[in-house]
């Protein structure tokens, strides 16, 4: 079977960091071409990895390929995978799909319209650690979930090719659609549907840095999830059940570890060889290999479309729900009442 013919539209970091060494792994693509606006960046990873064409615009790509890596600003992820995908061509779109549900729903008629395979990039399905705390609450293990908290960090350390996570025209938002997205997903995958009780952030008429929202799943659990990208968190997700409670860390740390309400703590992490040697490469390799066989199968990747357009429905409506997040250092008399004794 001839390899899909495959484009990487966006060349920023999460294409040379993630993307790019997976696809330089798999065997059943091949990268024709990379598009960037900025061809020397592109025509640099063209030489690395020995890609025959380099473009300026995406709109040449039909054609050209038949499928491609959408992997620009979150601005862009509409327009550029709306037109591939009424062309036919099938795309990966990088989460969040979109900024909004009507942008997800402009890709989805796109999709429609071509015949086109579309699946979005919610790359922590494919943690091994996600697979197995996926299995043990579907199990229900530790009986029914009572409740749910996770605190988790993002970090300020990505190297952006562009400032366009500071612009909330162009990025649809902050900590919350930049990487929240990944907690609201995966939450929804293990839990079911969820909804949105309350939100707060500090963006303070910019994009926020740290948010806290709080959500109910179907079956009435409580749902507390806290973000920041100004200080470290556990970064686990701590589930309380009718048994014990369950610690998950999909990844730094990864570990699962079951404390059942009568017995000892369980610890420890998926065995998994090839995530073990090399924990990115794989995840995306094995994204990469579920689109593929999604075009080549006719039926829905691990994450279609309607899946990936609930996180963003979830952050748009945390937004038209916020209320300002009052943190101790912006709320100095918390401090002093803590100090003595009233609070």
């Amino acid at each position: 079977m001839n390899p899909v013919r495959l484009a990487i539209v966006g060349c920023g970091a999460v294409a040379e960091r993630y993307h790019l060494p997976a696809v330089a792994v798999a065997r059943d693509v091949e990268l024709v071409c990379l598009v960037d606006p900025v061809l020397e960046r592109a025509e640099r990873l063209a030489t690395r990895y020995s890609v025959p064409l380099v473009l300026e615009d995406h709109e040449a790509l039909p054609g050209v390929v038949d499928a491609a890596i959408v992997a620009t600003p979150n601005h862009l992820h509409e327009p550029v995978a709306s037109t591939l995908l009424r062309a036919g061509v099938h795309v990966l779109i990088e989460k969040p799909l979109a900024r909004s549900s009507a942008e997800c729903d402009a890709i989805e008629a796109a999709a429609a319209g071509g015949g086109a395979t579309a699946a979005v990039g919610h790359s922590f399905r494919h943690f091994p650690v996600a697979w197995t705390a996926r299995q043990l609450l579907a199990d229900e293990v530790l009986g029914e979930v009572l409740d749910v908290e996770v605190r988790q960090s993002s970090g300020g350390g990505w190297p952006y090719a562009s400032n366009y996570v500071f612009s909330r025209t162009e990025s649809g938002g902050g900590v919350l659609i930049d990487f929240g997205v990944h907690i609201l997903d995966l939450l929804g995958w293990w839990l079911g549907d969820l909804r949105v009780v309350d939100y707060s952030d500090d963006a303070a008429g910019g994009v926020e840095t740290e948010c806290a929202l709080r959500l109910e799943s179907a079956t009435g659990a409580s749902i507390l999830v806290l973000l920041s990208r100004l200080r470290p968190l556990r970064d686990t997700f701590l589930v309380r059940c009718a048994r014990g409670t369950l610690e998950i860390g999909v990844f730094e740390p990864a570990v699962i570890r079951l404390t059942p309400n009568d017995g000892r703590s369980l610890e420890g992490d998926v065995p998994d060889a090839e995530f073990a040697a090399a924990p990115l490469r794989t995840v995306f390799l094995r994204q990469l290999s579920d689109f593929v066989a999604a075009i080549r199968g006719g039926g829905d990747p691990l994450v279609p479309l309607k899946q990936g357009r609930r996180p963003v429905e979830l952050a748009e409506h945390c937004y038209s729900v916020r209320t300002p997040l009052r943190r101790p250092w912006d709320w100095p008399e918390a401090l002093v009442a803590v100090k003595d004794g009233t609070l």
